[in-house]
């Protein structure tokens, strides 16, 4: 669990702040018991991990920070395995003086002295009723019998509060952003708001333009002004970027190999449920149009210790198309290149080229290839 917390964390900006170091000092409860607390953070990309004992349930870390991090902090009795259940607390860690307070557990501990999470604090407050609504909604949803559950009638009377309660929250977190311009929070947020899976690179350049220089020369900044770019050269009407990759039998192949027809580049992985669950709506796309010029090139990414299973998913799954791999999981170098950080994703390419649509999934798929493919 820790590990999630962390990498949700992570992405904070530089500071502004004239204090130069931190100090976390806090207490939990009267814990007499010999424990250990740990914090963990990552910084400029890197793990760090830091540990004190606890004394008459006080317990205190000071360090020096370039810029503010999320970090986890736990409690640990010492010679236990795993930390209690629910012993953690997940935090902002910035060049302050900062307090962490409970009378009994570390989860229920109330935060002070930064203004990081004062500002975090903010937003889930805005933010708060339209997560009731989904969550409501998601009750519901997980009320209904297996049959109900398959009544797509039924399913589709949930889409409008849940399309509703999604656009409030987008609503509130865009005007948390636009009236916090200088607020590590804000930066982060960017990133949920912006960078989603079928962004605009334009609009998000621009909305980017409007941070401080201070937080988009940050480290965080520069990732996302990275991302950003990446869009751009991935944006429909752009020729593809080339690359090379072995397909199943060692053989090298390229991207432009496929020039004069139209390809979709397809990433995904054996090991993905919704890429697996798609293939059958790629296989049918591909059975139609194959005879008009359509092809697929399916990019694994799977990694070294999984060839077996990519290669058995590609039979299993009956993909007669080509499929390359550099089986170097999502550090691969052409999801690296297409800036794909989450699958199932897919680009169709046109016969010159150019990039014509992204992330076309089942009907849309067929729908846009029924319209730019002769009858």
């Amino acid at each position: 669990m820790m590990k999630f917390l962390l990498a949700g964390l992570s992405l904070l900006p530089i500071g502004l702040h004239a204090q130069n170091s931190f100090l976390v000092a806090g207490k939990i409860g009267s814990k007499a018991m010999p424990s250990m607390v740990f914090l963990d953070y990552y910084h400029q990309g890197k793990p760090v991990k830091d540990s004190v004992m606890l004394k008459k349930g006080e317990f205190s870390f000071k360090g020096t920070l370039s810029n503010p991090v999320g970090a986890v902090i736990s409690v640990k009795r010492q010679g236990a395995k795993e930390s209690a259940a629910g012993d953690e607390l997940a935090f902002y860690l910035e060049n302050s003086n900062i307090t962490i307070n409970s009378q009994d557990s570390l989860y229920k501990a109330v935060v002070k002295g930064s203004k990081t999470n004062d500002d975090d604090v903010e937003l889930r407050a805005w933010q708060k009723p339209y997560r009731r609504i989904a969550d409501s909604v998601m009750r519901v949803y997980n009320s209904w019998t297996p049959e109900q559950k398959k009544d797509t009638a039924l399913a589709k009377s949930l889409g409008a509060p849940i399309r509703s309660s999604q656009a409030g929250y987008d609503k509130v977190t865009r005007k948390f952003i636009d009236s916090h311009p200088d607020s590590f929070i804000s930066l982060r947020v960017f990133s949920e708001a912006e960078l989603g899976y079928n962004f605009n690179p334009d609009t998000a350049e621009t909305r980017f333009a409007r941070f401080s220089s201070m937080l988009r020369e940050s480290y965080p900044g520069k990732k996302l002004a990275a991302a950003i770019e990446t869009g751009k050269k991935t944006n429909t009407g752009v020729v593809a970027m080339d690359f090379v990759q072995n397909d199943t039998t060692g053989k090298p192949v390229k991207l432009s190999d496929f020039r004069g027809k139209y390809v979709l580049l397809d990433f995904w992985a054996s090991w993905c449920k919704p890429c697996r669950a798609e293939n059958p709506n790629l296989l049918k796309a591909y059975n139609k149009y194959k005879s008009k010029d359509f092809t697929i090139l399916g990019v694994s990414l799977d990694d070294e210790d999984g060839r077996k299973a990519w290669l058995h998913a590609v039979k299993q799954d009956g993909m007669p198309w080509t499929q390359v791999s550099d089986l170097a999981g999502f550090k691969s170098k052409a999801a690296v290149l297409y800036g794909v950080n989450a699958i199932p994703a897919n680009f169709l390419i046109a016969p010159d080229g150019k990039i014509v649509a992204k992330n076309l999934r089942g009907e849309e798929l067929e729908k846009k290839l029924a319209e730019i493919l002769p009858n």
